[in-house]
């Protein structure tokens, strides 16, 4: 077997960025490593150790247990005793991965267990090489003909409609409002409880299905909390087939990597108990993590409509089996086509008797609220709906033509009149922002707004809702504010005042971006493996090295070989410029000096530091 000794060399050798992602998947104390050996002890910490031995296969246990004695694949294949099939290829891949997460080493072709993995190896009498050879893998008691598939798909059929519109009403809601954080991580439960309203989600699915979109990049952490992102604008325009792959490709990317392994290998059978006994069979170690992770994994799948009663759709299959642009086809199969026509009715409701094409749902949203979203979604007019499209550029004859254009039923008169009346009132409050050169104005005003007649503004006056804007009335059609125009502008739209913003010319501008309240950025958050793998670089000297380092590692090699009583090769240089080499175990490192027995001729010897120019691991 191989040493801690070894080990540093490798962790010293490694270039900074290959070191970045082959340490990401182990458990580290990052604060207390300051040099190669400091991060070799950390990985051979008993702790860390087990936690790697946790995420380790079968037959990467087994050839871990082969390699305590080095050899190269064919030599550790022959090794290797089990009840089931294994070739040399899945020796191979087993011995690379071993050899990435720092479990064994590899000189020239022959790998090698370190010492202390063997040892927390011989803990657990659980991974003894019989037993882990001996166990067979589960019976797979239904093959895929035993899966009525096509069931399955029409039974997924609404859920995978069903999250695509999940996803997008929380996006709409984070649009509206970011939902705040919790400084310990996590959304605060009011706007849990309000996303799960707007998503006719159930609050735990929340976290779920809000990880779904940020992992496709729709969502994100920032300082008002989780907000859209710009992506979320061109998702929400595309078809619900692409919609749900891209939600599907992200979700896909994120899981780790000991699920994609056991589902490449039954991926087509249950999904449920018969997955996890498969798991606990493949990950004989992996009992502190399978059960949370596949609890996860299967909550996901369901939401994303890739199983239905624990049994995986067509799509999944297709997902694992060929990739997502295979199971989008599939998907586009299953979900009924977008439409362009609704019920327009009396009682001023929309209802849409199949999912509505994208961008008539988003015009649709802008003169109505979503009273529900689904297969058949109902919209609701509102005037203040018809306000928002006006004051946006709408006028009442492109409203007519919009709504008789997807009307399946005419237009209602009830809804005629709305409109009608919405155009007439539009604008009768206009924000402008006050002429600083005027002088008939309080000190301090910004903002004026004026009414359409008296009886409109003393409306205004009095509404208690708008009393902190401390309007001061300047004339019979007009009041100022102290409060900037846009500030005026959205108070009082939210209280459904059929305004309008203008400009110096008095004509109607676009409604400014609505400003909300920002919390401090938050500082970068640190990486400690980052900052770790840097004072490596910055110990290990440039990239050539210099004397004074070299020395620095010789002295760190022998005294790891003096504390862990090893035998090392020492490289001498002699006066003549000449390099011989002295097989010893180095005793003791003191004055300058390196003493211990030569193992050859078994008496001891001191030699200067000075003249050891290299410290290997005796073959």
């Amino acid at each position: 077997m191989s040493s801690a000794l070894d080990l540093a060399g490798v962790l010293r050798a490694a270039p900074p960025e290959e070191l970045v992602r082959r340490l990401s998947g182990r458990l580290l104390r990052a604060s207390s490593v300051h040099d190669a050996f400091d991060l070799a002890d950390t990985l051979l910490d008993p702790s860390s150790v087990r936690d790697a031995l946790s995420h380790l296969d079968r037959t990467q246990l087994l050839v871990l247990h082969a390699a305590r004695t080095p050899g190269d694949t064919a030599a550790l294949r022959a090794r290797l005793d089990v009840a089931w099939e294994l070739d040399d290829a899945s020796v191979a891949a087993a011995a690379d991965h071993l050899v990435e997460v720092f479990l064994a080493v590899r000189t020239g072709e022959s790998l090698s267990t370190l010492d202390a993995v063997g040892e927390r190896l011989d803990d657990d009498a659980e991974l003894t090489p019989e037993r882990l050879g001996a166990e067979r893998p589960p019976v797979v008691l239904e093959s895929v003909g035993d899966v009525d598939r096509d069931a399955l798909d029409a039974r997924s059929a609404e859920r995978l409609y069903a999250v695509v519109i999940e996803v997008a009403e929380i996006l709409r809601a984070l649009d509206r409002s970011p939902a705040r954080e919790l400084a310990k991580g996590g959304l605060a439960l009011p706007e849990t409880r309000r996303l799960a309203e707007a998503a006719h989600l159930d609050v735990d699915d929340v976290a779920v299905v809000l990880r779904i979109a940020a992992r496709a990049g729709l969502a994100a952490s920032g300082p008002d909390g989780y907000a859209t992102t710009a992506d979320a604008v061109d998702w929400l325009a595309a078809s619900w087939p692409d919609r749900w792959e891209s939600l599907t490709r992200a979700w896909l990317a994120s899981l780790p990597a000991e699920i994609t392994a056991v589902l490449d290998q039954r991926v087509e059978t249950s999904w449920g108990e018969p997955l996890a006994e498969f798991t606990l069979w493949a990950y004989p170690a992996g009992g502190a993590w399978i059960p949370e992770r596949l609890a996860s994994f299967e909550r996901a799948a369901q939401l994303l409509g890739l199983t239905s009663g624990g049994s995986p759709t067509s799509a999944a299959v297709a997902l694992f089996r060929e990739g997502p642009g295979a199971a989008r086809a599939r998907v586009a199969e299953l979900l009924p086509d977008a439409i362009d026509e609704v019920y327009l009715q009396h009682d001023l409701t929309v209802v849409a008797p199949g999912p509505l094409a994208p961008a008539l749902d988003a015009r649709l949203r802008v003169i109505a609220d979503v009273e529900s979203a689904g297969l058949a979604a109902t919209y609701r007019i509102t005037e203040g709906g018809i306000q928002r499209a006006l004051t946006r550029g709408e006028t009442a004859e492109s409203l007519r033509e919009f709504l008789s254009g997807i009307s399946l039923s005419g237009i209602p008169q009830p809804l005629e009149y709305l409109v009608q009346q919405s155009a007439e009132r539009h604008g009768r409050f206009r924000v402008s922002a006050a002429d600083p050169t005027a002088t008939d104005l309080p000190e301090g005003t910004t903002t004026v707004v004026s009414a359409a007649d008296r009886a409109d503004l003393d409306t205004l006056e009095v509404d208690h809702s708008l009393t902190p804007l401390g309007f001061q009335r300047l004339d019979a059609l007009r009041v100022a504010s102290r409060f900037e125009r846009e500030s005026v502008f959205w108070a009082l739209s939210d209280e459904r005042y059929p305004v309008v913003l203008v400009g110096a010319d008095d004509a109607e501008t676009a409604p400014p971006v609505r400003r909300r309240p920002r919390r401090p950025t938050p500082v970068d958050p640190r990486d400690p493996l980052r900052e770790m793998v840097d004072r490596l670089a910055g110990a290990s000297g440039s990239a050539e090295g210099d004397e004074t380092t070299d020395r620095a590692w010789i002295a760190r090699q022998l005294d790891a070989a003096v504390k862990g009583r090893l035998t090392v090769t020492v490289t001498i240089a002699m006066p003549d410029g000449s390099t011989t080499h002295l097989e010893m175990e180095p005793t003791g490192i003191g004055g300058g000096r390196v003493r211990g027995r030569d193992k050859k001729s078994d008496v001891e010897r001191t030699l200067p530091l000075s003249h050891v120019v290299a410290v290997s691991s005796a073959s």
